[in-house]
């Protein structure tokens, strides 16, 4: 007999495992809104923060933020240590292009 399994119980188990694993079967290039933030970040001196990154591409930090995720899972960048304040005076992330990533932006 097979016991009735709820879904929502579930979801999000594991969010960690599951988001990269859509990083990976999603973003084999970087290509696209992908391409254009680690070009961004590039063009920043001393690395970046999301929203820096977001104004250098003349994009929504909206739109910013998840390909941060998919270039770090795809270890084309990495956290820098160290955070900057952002215009609503938080701590953000600093991000810097590793060596991998830097193929994308010669």
């Amino acid at each position: 007999m097979i016991e009735e399994v709820t879904i929502k119980k579930m979801h999000h188990r594991s969010p960690r495992r599951t988001e990269r694993a859509a990083a990976h079967k999603v973003a084999p290039h970087v290509v696209g809104r992908r391409l254009q933030a680690i070009q961004a970040l590039y063009s920043l001196t001393g690395g970046g923060t999301g929203e820096q990154i977001a104004r250098a591409a003349g994009l929504s930090i909206l739109s910013i933020r998840p390909r941060l995720t998919e270039l770090l899972e795809m270890q084309l960048i990495e956290d820098a240590g160290t955070v900057r304040k952002n215009t609503f005076g938080n701590n953000e992330t600093v991000w810097n292009i590793t060596k991998e990533g830097e193929k994308y932006v010669d």
